[in-house]
């Protein structure tokens, strides 16, 4: 990928011809996005034909791929693919040095997870490196330790404590404790991911490189749209700049059908399964009705309408239930499992609540951290980093040796599967 990109890339900026310039891009989107594909989708559509066919009466035995996924194959290709589409809107130069494009591809704190950078990005700090700074090594080190904070204190103990038990078997748990799963996945998946970009970010940082933020409190969006501004922003932008738009947007076509075809292919990028299309309907659905009452109140002539006190409030409320639901298609292996889980907590028939001291108190500390104001982060990060330099290494160790002693074991990333 990183071959044809750099090739394809170079060409379509020599180019004088569109026709030339949209052959190769088309030979760039057609060959990466065949390879993703292949890895990723060929066993999903061959279990979707056969049960298709079985459907019919017609007894089917199509052997599966036997497979080794490509490590980080979702981000790379979406990274590399980012550079000729810029270049192909004239909003992005080709590079001449092969070496730096490899490293823009494959460099290794973004490879597994992300966040998805730019190439106009981090490209110009290769080639121009920043100067050495103190100030973001010791930010490094900070987001690092912050990040494995998140993973190992907060996510991993709500996946062993309230996650994995409810998912594994929801029909031996009462209604109460599979609702309080539902919301502590997503604070595990907020902590999971967000921690792992904290990781990465500081990871750069201590190389000398910058990368973007990914996540802004998606847990305070006040919409669904408002969410996916806030969530994985990598990720979503690249769909908005890349998907939505190029299929048309606002401007051409069906504005609604484009936000289906957007929302249904975050949807699938996240899984090869007919429940994450499911997940990418619903979000594209409340999305596309949002939209609608907006595009009805401008018609009107009234404006935007403002959400402040118990308005915010409730919107946020409303939001969160319907991110946290549509989790469950997330977490489930299929709908049939999801659809399970839904009965266990509407009907449930035991009451059998295994709270311990550990998981609801963790929930209720992420819960309140998500929340309390960002001014009051800033002002700690502020005084942490006035110390001297010994104390800061100090509450490093302290903060590494509390993680070790407290851990009560481990979840693998949740995105490491994308």
């Amino acid at each position: 990928m990183t071959a044809i990109n750099f090739i394809a890339g170079k060409k379509i900026e020599e180019s004088n011809l569109k026709r030339e310039k949209y052959f190769w891009l088309s030979f760039a989107l057609l060959l990466c996005l065949g390879v993703l594909g292949y890895f990723k989708y060929a066993n999903f559509f061959i279990e979707s034909a056969s049960q298709l066919l079985k459907s019919f009466g017609l007894e089917t035995n199509l052997p599966l791929l036997q497979l080794l996924l490509p490590i980080g194959i979702s981000f790379f290709t979406f990274q590399s693919l980012s550079y000729s589409i810029d270049i192909f809107r004239g909003c992005e130069k080709s590079t001449t040095s092969f070496r730096d494009f490899s490293l823009f591809v494959a460099f290794f704190p973004t490879v597994l997870s992300g966040p998805i950078t730019r190439a106009r990005w981090l490209l110009p700090q290769f080639e121009n490196p920043l100067p050495d700074s103190r100030k973001r090594s010791e930010e490094g080190f900070a987001l690092i330790i912050r990040g494995f904070v998140k993973k190992m204190a907060f996510a991993d103990v709500l996946a062993i404590q309230l996650v994995n038990p409810a998912f594994s078997s929801p029909s031996d748990y009462s209604a109460l404790f599979l609702l309080v799963a539902v919301y502590a996945y997503s604070f595990q998946i907020y902590m999971d991911l967000s921690g792992y970009t904290d990781i990465a970010i500081g990871t750069a940082k201590l190389f000398g490189f910058e990368l973007p933020e990914n996540f802004n409190r998606p847990y305070q969006a006040v919409s669904v749209s408002n969410f996916w501004q806030r969530w994985h922003i990598s990720m979503s932008s690249f769909f908005r700049d890349y998907l939505y738009f190029g299929v048309g947007g606002s401007k051409y076509g069906n504005v609604y059908v484009n936000l289906y075809i957007t929302f249904i292919a975050i949807g699938i990028w996240h899984g090869a399964g007919w429940n994450f299309v499911l997940y990418g309907l619903i979000h594209g659905s409340v999305i596309a009705i949002e939209r609608w009452f907006r595009n009805r109140r401008k018609a009107q002539g009234l404006p935007i309408k403002q959400t402040r006190s118990l308005t915010w409030f409730i919107s946020i409320f409303l939001t969160f239930q319907i991110v946290a639901f549509s989790r469950i298609l997330f977490r489930s292996p299929d709908i049939s499992s999801a659809g399970n889980y839904l009965s266990a907590m509407f009907w449930s028939i035991t009451d059998y609540t295994p709270f311990t001291t550990v998981g609801p108190t963790i929930l209720i500390i992420a819960i309140v951290l998500h929340y309390v104001p960002t001014s009051v982060f800033l002002n700690t990060s502020v005084v942490y980093f006035r110390m001297p330099i010994i104390i800061q290494g100090g509450i490093i160790v302290g903060v590494v040796f509390f993680l070790m002693a407290f851990s009560s074991g481990s979840a693998p990333f949740v995105y490491f599967q994308f």
